[in-house]
């Protein structure tokens, strides 16, 4: 490939990028009006996209299209969120996910939800922040996860 081709492929994937942060502010913004939603590095230098690839990578070879990993981030997210509760309240939190799940996720969801929570519990448990909303996006041959947190529980 040219160096001309190379750089607007990069430029290319660069904007779908941009795009794909815009949409998830202003779709963010809709669900939480009145509250800001910043963009830029994490205080802690740890980005929620990058913990949350790693949480989901024993699954991920499940997850061979774009919509499958998409259902697969939903349902770890769900997991992720839930551990954050008192452990006293996460089986009426699980349910009340639940519900807000797609239906074509949420059934058979619960045993994997509960398989990952004890993942988060075990070996991501210093992370303490709640994931609001993502974006999947095909940026060209790889998928960019775009994510959305907030510092402590909601």
């Amino acid at each position: 490939m040219s160096r001309a081709k190379s750089k607007r492929w990069e430029k290319k994937r660069r904007d779908r990028r941009r795009g794909l942060q815009k949409t998830l502010i202003r779709r963010v913004s809709g669900n939480f009006p009145g509250q800001k939603v910043i963009v830029g590095p994490p205080s802690d230098g740890i980005k929620m996209s990058d913990v949350l690839e790693e949480f989901v990578d024993p699954y991920r070879e499940f997850a061979e299209t774009q919509e499958a990993y998409r259902k697969l981030l939903a349902v770890a997210i769900v997991a992720w969120n839930v551990t954050l509760f008192p452990e006293k309240d996460r089986l009426s939190r699980l349910d009340e996910f639940l519900v807000a799940l797609p239906k074509d996720v949420r059934e058979n969801s619960r045993e994997i939800i509960e398989e990952l929570m004890v993942r988060k519990e075990k070996f991501f448990s210093r992370h303490r922040r709640i994931i609001i909303d993502f974006e999947l996006a095909d940026t060209g041959g790889q998928w960019h996860l775009s994510i959305v947190s907030a510092a402590a529980p909601v």
